[in-house]
């Protein structure tokens, strides 16, 4: 049983990587023959670029499943002119893709193009329930569809796990970059500044870090309307490799995303016992959510500061408790579960698809 993964030229995410290998996928580039993933390029390039990869995929009918990372047009011409009806295509999707297709984010051409495409593959690998589930609401009918998860990779949890939070400060962290565009909307930062802009005014001892690369007119763009005072309060580390640094001064992870479909950030931040808020297009809810129901939120201002005015509140013995309760509940995410249950998976992708 030969696997070919197909992924993005600057490579797939980490933990993707490794549920490649765990299933002995081989790997290579999406645009191998003819670059085109590495920035903007014409529609007519794209097209061209599509068709050629397509149909210089060598070996291509040694392969018996096609595992693509994030929904891609090549793989579907190939399927369309080269590959017989035992071969298989599996997308995997790990992003904002289902969010921006239910809420109309793409125009009209490219979600009916979205769509189609998606609808030609086999079966849809979908990263947490609320994937899964926006899949099914998007007119994606003929593949089928399973659940995914990933884990926390094992040279972070050991380490994670050791953390001490300060518990007793009012300090909230986000982690993840831009570093500008639509990665500001689908990560939530522009939401969440303006509601910790409208908390910091009722709480003077609110923080905001912010982790992670993020243009310096982005960020300007950001708190332009704050405060002086509450500018101060906000910080932009950019890349650093001392994440654990910023673990141990906060309290609250704050990530109020547009449909990230199962960040494990906020696993990892868990794990650390920093105490989440996420947003309700926030796929990692589902964990939040088992511990403490009202940390997930919908995007709604005025209930997503209250939330933060009831956190403020909360006392030291009860923050206590509740971080332990969601590093706890975090613990089972690992890297071994995530691979385990991919490989479950997969089996059962080859099971069902080879029914008639």
């Amino acid at each position: 049983m030969k696997i070919a993964y197909l992924h993005g030229r600057f490579g797939p995410h980490i933990m993707h990587g490794r549920l490649a290998k765990a299933i002995g996928a081989e790997f290579q580039k999406i645009d191998h023959y003819k670059k085109w993933n590495d920035g903007p390029r014409s529609k007519f390039f794209l097209i061209y670029a599509w068709f050629y990869n397509a149909f210089a995929f060598k070996n291509v009918k040694s392969f018996d499943y096609f595992l693509v990372s994030g929904t891609h047009f090549s793989p579907i011409i190939m399927k369309l002119f080269r590959l017989n009806k035992q071969q298989k295509l599996i997308v995997h999707l790990g992003d904002e893709t289902m969010y921006f297709l239910h809420t109309n984010w793409y125009g009209k051409i490219m979600k009916k193009a979205l769509i189609w495409a998606l609808n030609h593959y086999d079966a849809l690998f979908c990263e947490g329930q609320m994937a899964a589930d926006l899949a099914r609401l998007n007119g994606i009918s003929v593949p089928k569809i399973y659940t995914t998860y990933l884990g926390v990779p094992n040279e972070r949890m050991n380490n994670l796990q050791k953390n001490q939070p300060n518990l007793s400060s009012n300090h909230l962290v986000f982690i993840s970059a831009g570093p500008r565009g639509w990665r500001t909307y689908y990560k939530g930062l522009d939401f969440m500044i303006k509601a910790f802009d409208a908390a910091f005014n009722k709480e003077k001892s609110l923080e905001f870090t912010i982790i992670g690369e993020w243009d310096d007119d982005v960020q300007e763009a950001l708190y332009q309307h704050c405060s002086d005072e509450c500018k101060k309060a906000i910080h932009f580390i950019g890349r650093t490799n001392d994440i654990g640094r910023y673990l141990k001064e906060g309290s609250m992870y704050f990530h109020i995303a547009r449909g990230d479909a199962f960040p494990t950030v906020v696993l990892e931040a868990m794990s650390a016992g920093l105490i989440p808020m996420v947003s309700e297009w926030t796929g990692s809810k589902e964990v939040v959510g088992q511990v403490e129901p009202s940390l997930v939120v919908p995007l709604d201002e005025t209930i997503v500061v209250n939330r933060l005015m009831e956190f403020v509140e909360m006392n030291n013995s009860d923050r206590l408790i509740l971080s332990q309760k969601m590093r706890d509940a975090s613990k089972k995410y690992t890297e071994e579960f995530a691979l385990e249950h991919y490989r479950n998976t997969f089996e059962k992708v080859k099971e069902e698809l080879a029914k008639p």
